[in-house]
């Protein structure tokens, strides 16, 4: 058995590191060590700060003073592994005749540096990495700014990675020298990771109050404080803090005003996305793709041309949807980034589940999830688990879609993310729905309608006040389901959710057809059909047009209702939803036996059977 040279050099330069560093902080070896040496946990005073760093230590005699770069390789498996980690990886560099250190922080490298330069570096075996000498670790305190700007990064990253993500730009915090500035802004931006909006909110607003920011800075917390309200559904603050950094870039050097100015409009895009006024979402997200690919922001770009995708999505536009996510998800592969490929991937699955292709849904969202798993991304795996619940819950495999959704709202329980966990609750519901269990169903609705109003969602709020209205309709609790739908009426009217608006209206409108009144589920069904067709929610207005039919067959005016049906049968077979296509034809179907058509009637059942074992085997 022999000790290397090498070896012996590492293990005083563990020693050398334990020296530098404060005896109240924690430090941890990491065995068995799987590319990380050490863990330090920071201490001020006597807080543990929960600030922790991952330290992989790497060791030499002695270096010419003329050298300004250090080359190192190193096996790519780590770096690898480096990138997948949630806490900050700093590589340190120590040269035993100065006794000194040089840092890296390895998620930054990876991400800005080596994956632009060589998008293919996870097929090598080992990749040279290089610390400049201008990275020298003076003392302790230097190494809690890095920790505390490594926080910042990777949640930062963690935020902008999120699939209809708003935008966080940093650029400036981590630079400034005010340590209170860039504690509060980890702190907001962590709430908002944990979906505690009000306090995160509180946080940006006490900057902004307290601190002494530059402008850069100010634009960069007013973006943040603009996402916290758009998550709470406050559009109009949300607009207000974002078109304040519009104004801001006025005053900064170029490269920032067109940074700050691209990311504000793309998240003013997104705020018209959440509103649902989609040409309005368009409009801005791509005058943002317009900026970022002049400034050759390659990772912005393909997230912008993503959120034009998704946008699509909503518009009912499969075939746009599938154009700009392909491209995005070229681009993510080009720069060699695996957590935008993993989204894009998602986000190609879901056009496809909209469109009704649940096969190929299914397969690139179990794609992503591949991914998801394999960078480590627990926030994202648990997302794309509730997606792929629910293409289960589609596809009628109720019992596969109910272990996939438990799954993810375990994961969103551990990491702490309470709107995921809403999410995963809502779509267990839909779940037991189409299991025909309805107590079930009911329990878990209103489970998620409890934790949506525990954290101010109001848009998910809305939501399970539909779903649960809709319950207590089809159990034939008429008060209770019309109390619940007009809640959720009053909720999407006033946060200007006009496609949900029209499902409300609809769903009241068939509730008063079960009441037998007519008159008023004519009037509630009448707007929700104008309100689709303001907004080209075609899928809704087949549904309405169908309540309208029936309104007409239990009047005995059955020309009429045969018009509607026929409308109906039209718009489903445009949209390609099987569905409604099959309740169509069986209605018109019955309208003809009603006209002691029997012929006819035999005809369009006899489709109706055909078009719902097709719609079955798909």
């Amino acid at each position: 058995m022999k000790r290397t040279y090498q070896q012996q050099l590492e293990y005083e330069s563990r020693l050398a590191f334990r020296i530098l560093l404060p005896k109240a902080w924690i430090v941890r070896d990491k065995d068995p060590d799987c590319g990380v040496d050490m863990e330090v946990e920071i201490v001020e005073g006597e807080e543990v700060t929960n600030k922790v760093l991952w330290i992989q230590l790497k060791a030499t005699e002695s270096r010419k003073r003329s050298q300004r770069i250090i080359s190192y390789p190193m096996e790519t498996k780590h770096l690898k592994y480096f990138e997948s980690c949630r806490s900050p990886v700093i590589i340190l560099f120590w040269v035993k005749s100065r006794n000194a250190f040089y840092y890296m922080f390895a998620q930054r490298f990876i991400r800005e540096k080596l994956s632009a330069m060589d998008p293919n570096w996870r097929t090598q075996k080992t990749k040279t990495i290089e610390f400049s000498s201008d990275s020298k670790l003076e003392n302790a305190d230097a190494l809690k700014s890095i920790a505390t700007e490594g926080h910042l990064y990777i949640v930062q990253q963690e935020l902008n990675a999120r699939p209809e993500s708003a935008i966080y730009w940093l650029d400036g915090i981590p630079k400034s020298d005010d340590e209170e500035l860039k504690e509060r802004t980890l702190k907001g931006l962590s709430c908002i990771m944990k979906g505690k909006y009000h306090v995160a909110i509180a946080e940006f607003e006490h900057i902004l109050r307290a601190c002494t920011v530059s402008p850069t800075q100010k634009m960069s917390v007013l973006l943040s404080l603009g996402n916290a309200y758009a998550w709470l559904r406050q559009e109009d603050e949300a607009l207000r803090n974002y078109n304040a950094v519009l104004e801001l870039t006025k005053k900064v050097n170029e490269k920032d005003a067109l940074e700050g100015k691209a990311a504000a409009i793309g998240n003013i895009g997104l705020v018209y996305s959440d509103t649902r006024d989609l040409d309005s979402a368009l409009k801005h997200l791509t005058e943002a793709l317009k900026i970022f690919t002049e400034i050759k922001d390659r990772k912005e770009e393909a997230n912008s041309l993503g959120n034009i995708g998704l946008v699509y999505i909503l518009k009912g536009d499969s075939s746009n949807a599938l154009k700009y996510n392909q491209e995005a998800l070229r681009i993510d592969r080009e720069i060699g980034d695996k957590e935008g490929e993993g989204h894009r991937l998602r986000n190609i699955g879901l056009a496809y589940e909209m469109a009704d292709d649940l096969n190929n849904g299914l397969k690139y969202l179990q794609q992503s999830l591949k991914i998801a798993r394999d960078i480590g991304d627990q926030q994202t795996e648990a997302d794309l688990l509730t997606n792929i619940g629910s293409v289960y819950t589609k596809k009628s495999i109720a019992d596969e879609a109910i272990k996939c959704l438990i799954e993810a709202l375990m994961m969103h329980q551990e990491i702490g993310c309470r709107k995921g966990e809403t999410k995963a609750l809502f779509y267990i519901a839909l779940a037991y729905v189409s299991k025909g269990d309805l107590d079930n169903a009911l329990k878990y609705f209103q489970d998620s309608l409890r934790i949506s109003r525990e954290i101010g969602d109001r848009k998910e709020e809305a939501d399970a006040l539909l779903a649960i209205g809709s319950m207590y309709k089809d159990k034939g609790d008429w008060d209770n389901g019309l109390k619940s739908l007009k809640e959720a009426f009053k909720i999407h009217n006033e946060i200007g959710d006009k496609q949900t608006e029209a499902t409300d209206l609809c769903e009241i409108g068939l509730l008063y057809i079960k009441v037998d009144d007519l008159d008023r589920a004519l009037k509630h069904l009448t707007e929700a059909i104008r309100i689709c067709r303001e907004i080209g929610n075609k899928r809704q207005e087949a549904e309405s047009l169908e309540g309208i039919g029936l309104i007409c067959r239990d009047k005995g005016d059955l020309d009429n209702a045969l018009k509607y049906f026929q409308d109906s049968l039209r718009i489903s077979r445009e949209i390609g939803d099987r569905k409604e296509e099959a309740h169509a034809l069986l209605n018109i179907g019955l309208v003809y036996r009603f006209k002691d058509d029997h012929d006819s009637a035999l005809k369009y059942m006899r489709k109706a059977l055909k078009v719902q074992k097709r719609s079955n085997r798909e």
